[in-house]
């Protein structure tokens, strides 16, 4: 094990600070393990705790570009740049250990679709991955065309920044990264994102979240929605007589572990720039203090609400165009006058929207999480509009259907009305795949996959 009693000026040094600004970094972080209440409401502590966050998105830049030259990265330097640590006083020796062994189990994510933060940057700088929006939900494109239009760049400069790594990682840790990380902490108000033991409220170990996890949560999701991740695209073959069909893709999301401790996670966006059939960003903190399935299954009922808005535009809660979100706002704003409700269910629906903040994006995201978590079991907790709603738009997969809820009387005839409804899209696509066989082409694997998601 390495020794960690000088991580602190270790890692400012490799940062590149000078003896003096290191040396007075050091006794503020110091000064800051020693509270023995780090979220107290004196004013020299909130001092302190916003020069602390201001010192630590600085150093996070200069360890992070100093690394990209470096082969040997030092161990508190890595624990840093994945985990937010600084000092083994402020982390706590044991949980110092920990973090260094959880350190040297990371690797690449085999799918790459789980990413350290740290990661993340690294394809971020290099072009493979694009930053993401930022509060004002404004990328990164978005932004520099927006400074050329006022004249703050001209058009060789905007340019040239579209493919500088610096300025690309730089807009990530100023807008995503300072918004994000606070987010997923319930400490809000107190917030210092340098790992401190005095946040957990649990045993590190059993926080850890790693890729392994995140794949298997979000697998079990899938199971249950198959549709979830699923965009409608064209797809055209005029070499095989195909001019155009509209076929389904399955986009999993990009999911991000900050280096952050925390007990929520953000549905960041639903896709990248403005082509629909790019992956969406969850993030999640690298330690979730939360039932991580629970967390997950929120996050996917979010990306179902926006993912909806996105495609409908600004129609989105018109009911004239029939959608998730324009059914499921109908169904609020008119579930007082709703003949197919009893009392009892108009009561719980007034009560779980001033629980919501009456928000319909609130209210959703509960009511699937409960219809995955409960529903698809068969344990009713759902109204019949709303489960209907739910069917229609987010349907269970086939195991499920002929399983757990195919004699339920709350859902035969929703099921029979889905078979009739792909049955009919299912002849239809034979059909079309069929003049291609007389042709004498051979099925592209698009329309394979297409197939599998109708009998799914």
């Amino acid at each position: 094990m390495p020794d960690f009693s000088n991580s602190c000026m270790n890692i400012l040094s490799y940062a590149g600070l000078s003896e003096a600004d290191a040396a007075k970094i050091r006794d503020k972080i110091e000064t800051f393990a020693a509270m023995p209440d780090q979220g107290a409401a004196e004013d020299s502590a909130r001092r302190l705790r916003k020069e602390l966050t201001a010192y630590y998105y600085e150093i996070y830049k200069l360890c992070f570009f100093k690394s990209l030259e470096d082969t040997n990265i030092p161990a508190e330097v890595l624990m840093f740049l994945y985990f937010g640590y600084i000092d083994e006083k402020l982390a706590g020796s044991e949980n110092t250990n920990i973090l260094y062994e959880f350190s040297k189990t990371i690797g690449l994510d085999e799918e790459m679709r789980v990413f350290t933060f740290y990661q993340w940057l690294r394809l971020i700088y290099t072009g493979k991955k694009d930053p993401s929006v930022n509060d004002f939900s404004t990328d990164y494109i978005t932004e520099l065309r927006k400074q050329r239009k006022d004249g703050t760049i001209t058009a060789a400069q905007e340019e040239e920044a579209l493919h500088d790594g610096r300025r690309r990682v730089t807009f990530e840790i100023d807008n995503m990264f300072r918004s994000a990380n606070r987010m997923m902490t319930s400490r809000v108000t107190t917030f210092v994102p340098f790992f401190s033991e005095q946040v957990l409220t649990r045993p590190l170990e059993k926080s850890l979240v790693t890729f392994e996890a995140v794949h298997k949560t979000i697998g079990v999701v899938r199971a249950l929605d198959y549709s979830l991740f699923y965009r409608q695209t064209v797809f055209t073959a005029p070499e095989q007589g195909l001019e155009k069909a509209f076929i389904q893709v399955e986009v999993l999301p990009d999911v991000i572990l900050m280096p952050v401790v925390g007990t929520r996670a953000a549905m960041w966006q639903e896709i990248t720039g403005a082509r629909r059939t790019t992956p969406g960003r969850f993030i999640l903190p690298f330690a979730q203090e939360e039932d991580l399935s629970g967390i997950i299954i929120k996050l996917c009922g979010e990306f179902r609400w926006e993912l909806c808005k996105r495609i409908q535009g600004a129609r989105w809660n018109d009911l004239t165009e029939r959608s998730l979100t324009s059914d499921y706002v109908d169904y609020i704003d008119t579930y007082r006058k709703n003949r197919d409700l009893s009392q009892e269910a108009k009561d719980r629906i007034k009560s779980a929207m001033s629980k919501h903040r009456n928000s319909y994006k609130e209210m959703f995201v509960a009511d699937y999480a409960t219809y995955i978590q409960f529903e698809s079991s068969g344990a009713l907790r759902h109204n019949k509009v709303v489960r209907f709603i739910l069917f229609n738009y987010c349907p269970f997969s086939k195991v499920i259907r002929e399983g757990a809820i195919a004699t339920n009387p709350q859902f035969v005839q929703l099921i029979d009305r889905y078979n009739q409804k792909m049955a009919h899209e299912l002849h239809l696509f034979d059909m079309m795949t069929g003049r291609i066989e007389k042709e004498g082409f051979p099925i592209p694997a698009e329309l394979k996959h297409h197939r599998d998601y109708l009998t799914s």
